[in-house]
């Protein structure tokens, strides 16, 4: 059985190019980082392995590259990775705190 899945219009693809928001604040305690969208008026902490997505925003990105780098420095399954990788870049782009084209 083939089963075709359709992209979502808000979900992101491996080819999508992602950068860090212009409208945010930023500040990095006990080297992890919390992040303000001025925007939306939300903030958000992240862990280590979510400061270290952060600190790689810092250029434009693909997707997939980030996930690559990702998998080449920590521990795991591949795929999981991807897909822990793809649920946070979501939140950040739910809460303005990243920019995708």
């Amino acid at each position: 059985m083939k089963v075709s899945v359709s992209r979502m219009p808000n979900t992101l693809s491996l080819t999508d190019t992602i950068s860090r928001a212009q409208k945010h604040l930023a500040t990095e305690v006990d080297g992890n980082f919390i992040l303000m969208s001025i925007e939306a008026g939300v903030y958000c902490g992240l862990d280590e392995i979510g400061s270290d997505i952060w600190r790689r925003l810092e250029r434009p990105v693909t997707v997939e590259t980030l996930c690559q780098a990702m998998a080449a420095n920590y521990r795991g399954d591949r795929e999981q990775i991807t897909a822990d990788v793809l649920d946070l870049l979501g939140s950040m782009r739910d809460q303005r705190l990243i920019n995708v084209g």
